[in-house]
């Protein structure tokens, strides 16, 4: 499905394009240490708008799909199921399970992935008030600047868990597809 495939994409294209290295020289020796192009505060910000447009774009879809299905639902609601049925004694599971496993994206972002979109979030907007306020060189305690390539040095490995989270919640309305199909 168009859907999934674009949730999909998000951990199979754009995240690790995100964290690509730097071109490294063809005399390079192995091995050589990959460290990203660009600065961890960009990578957050261009997951940032990645995440934004999705939670925009992809709710939308998912209710559309599931509208689909609990119409099909209704519409086939006195259908006869014929034999041998996989998912039950009528079509109305196959749909309600199918509208589950669409809309089982949302409960799954919240249990499974709130936790790595909140780190990346404030990664993303740890200086956006001090650059409003026109204070981005600020001076900072050894402590802060501790924490910070703490922080730093997170990102990747947080970016690379979120994308393998993002594909397995793509797989959701895949199924939720697969069954609405076989329905």
């Amino acid at each position: 499905t168009v859907y999934q495939g674009g949730i999909a994409t998000l951990s199979i294209m754009s995240i690790p394009n995100l964290i690509l290295p730097a071109r490294r020289p063809p005399s390079a020796t192995l091995p050589f240490h990959d460290t990203p192009g660009t600065s961890t505060a960009h990578l957050t910000h261009q997951w940032f708008d990645l995440y934004n447009r999705g939670s925009r774009i992809f709710p939308g879809i998912s209710a559309a799909s599931s509208l689909a299905n609990l119409y099909a639902l209704w519409a086939l609601r006195d259908s006869p199921t014929p034999a041998p049925d996989v998912f039950g004694s009528s079509w109305p599971i196959c749909y309600l399970l199918a509208v589950g496993f669409t809309l089982g994206i949302a409960p799954f972002t919240g249990i499974f992935m709130q936790k790595t979109n909140a780190k990346l979030m404030a990664h993303a907007k740890r200086d956006d008030a001090a650059m409003a306020e026109g204070t981005e060189d600020m001076v900072l305690s050894s402590q802060e600047k501790a924490k910070r390539a703490r922080e730093d040095s997170e990102v990747i490995e947080l970016l690379q868990h979120w994308s393998q989270l993002n594909l397995i919640r793509a797989a959701l309305p895949l199924v939720g597809a697969g069954i609405g199909f076989y329905a």
